[in-house]
């Protein structure tokens, strides 16, 4: 015990001596002068901050996702800020201690530090014993960290039902929640806060921006056939009051495919190619199902009632290949989100604009451009959402996979270079080091995708599937 009292001594004098030495330290005035300009850079700073923050709220309150009250509320958090950062920056640059103040705050930290260091000893030495001195391994500190740090959408959610509890006519809140409740996939919910959002708003008359496709849009995510009755009925009377919202047009042709309708399809579908630009990734789209549609119809019609679709005359039919799903997979239970895309390429492009942060309109986007055939545009979208979050072993293996789909050799090398950073990190990376070995085989370079390969190798259990896939792999490099 007698050591652990001669190192804790000897530790003690070191921490006084290194936070003493600096009260007696002469400072020049070019460092007083300097400190000066820092202070006073970091006060431009912040005001430049301030006016970055206030312009990301008016957006913010533009695109209707803050209503009055949290505007007002989030301005005035920001402008504390500023004037909290102001007076803290006032005392900020450096002083010269005079020797007396300098030897008075020696004494107090000679004093103050081994009296509470003692005190602290004496304090958590009886329950902790073993844990302190003894070094027995107790509950890592990071434990449940990560839960902590991520942020919940959930409690975001919560909150704002609270609000519309005491406030159940805020038709905006009721419409942030309807957006909210489709971030989270609880189509359901979102269903009936866009139900609710639409009552309110028969009376408040306030201006929503697509508040009934976002309501179809949800009704459709449930896969019902009673959703697919009123998407139908909310499409029918946006038509009625506008024969050309492309949306409407859009989605009322998937509906009437769900219920057995084709040549209303049709009849929809080629309406709303009238009304799209002779060339683009929208009309290329909606053509590619229309063409599927009528060869379906057609195939329940006599020679002479069949229906004929011309393309667009400008059309690369090259680009438009018949992939992804056909039209009414999303609503029997796909995952995928691409029979919407005709519409949603323009707006993910926006989101993305607005918040590059965004990782999952930067994956709604990459599927979308792989279905329209722009495999490096896809594979540069994956690369941004990897930027963010290269964890997500699917979003890995898509981008790599569109990488080498795209055989561009920039492409290539970029996406080595990401995983090369993945295995600076964890060298025994099993995902990081299979696809950089995919990688370097289509680039050409056989040396490197061996090395890749043949350090996976050991790190599989023998006689595995995945072990013979990568023995493969090598042996075909032979």
């Amino acid at each position: 015990m007698w050591i652990l009292w001669v190192c804790c001594t000897i530790l003690l004098v070191i921490a006084v001596a290194l936070m003493v030495r600096p009260l007696f330290r002469s400072l020049s005035e070019s460092e007083l002068a300097e400190s000066q300009k820092q202070a006073d850079q970091r006060k431009a700073l912040n005001i430049e901050l301030f006016e970055q923050k206030k312009e990301q709220i008016k957006q913010d309150y533009d695109n209707a996702l803050l209503d009055d009250e949290a505007k007002v509320q989030a301005i005035n958090e920001i402008e504390h800020s500023l004037i909290k950062d102001a007076e803290n920056s006032q005392n900020s640059p450096l002083i010269q201690l005079s020797n007396k103040n300098a030897k008075v705050l020696s004494l107090v930290f000679i004093l103050f530090i081994p009296v509470f260091s003692m005190a602290v000893y004496a304090f958590i030495m009886p329950q902790n014993f073993e844990q302190v001195v003894l070094g027995t391994p107790g509950k890592p500190a990071h434990q449940g960290q990560g839960q902590q740090q991520a942020p919940d959408i959930g409690e975001m959610i919560t909150s704002l039902e609270s609000k519309l509890k005491k406030d159940p006519v805020n038709v905006q809140g009721w419409n942030m929640l309807g957006r909210s409740y489709m971030v989270m996939k609880r189509y359901a919910d979102a269903v009936n806060a866009y139900e609710k959002t639409i009552e309110l708003n028969k009376t408040a008359q306030e201006q929503i921006p697509d508040l009934e496709i976002n309501y179809v849009e949800a009704l459709m995510q449930t896969g019902e056939k009673e959703s697919y009755v009123k998407s139908a009925n909310v499409l029918t009377a946006l038509l009625a009051a506008d024969p050309d919202n492309g949306d409407a047009l859009w989605f009322k042709g998937f509906i009437d495919y769900e219920m057995g309708n084709k040549a209303s399809t049709v009849e929809h579908w080629t309406h709303l190619l009238t009304l799209l630009p002779p060339v683009g990734e929208q009309v290329d789209i909606v053509n590619t199902y229309l063409q599927r549609v009528v060869v379906e119809l057609n195939e329940t019609l006599p020679a002479d009632q069949q229906i004929v679709v011309k393309s667009p005359e400008k059309q690369q039919p090259q680009a438009v290949k018949a992939t992804g799903p056909a039209p009414g997979q999303q609503m029997t239970g796909s995952k995928d989100e691409q029979v919407f895309i005709a519409n949603m390429v323009a707006r993910v492009e926006q989101k993305v604009k607005d918040n590059p942060q965004d990782i999952e309109s930067w994956k709604k986007l990459a599927k979308s451009y792989d279905v329209l055939g722009r495999t490096n545009d896809s594979a540069n979208a994956y690369a941004k959402a990897v930027a963010i979050d290269n964890t997500d072993v699917n979003l890995l293996i898509n981008y790599s996979n569109t990488v080498i789909k795209s055989g561009e050799m920039n492409q290539l090398n970029n996406a080595r270079i990401v995983f090369a950073q993945l295995l600076d990190e964890n060298s025994q990376n099993l995902d990081a080091l299979f696809i950089s070995g995919d990688l370097a085989n289509a680039a050409g370079d056989i040396d490197d995708a061996k090395l890749f390969w043949g350090n996976l190798l050991p790190l599989l259990t023998k006689d595995s599937p995945a072990y013979q896939n990568v023995e493969n792999n090598l042996q075909s490099l032979q």
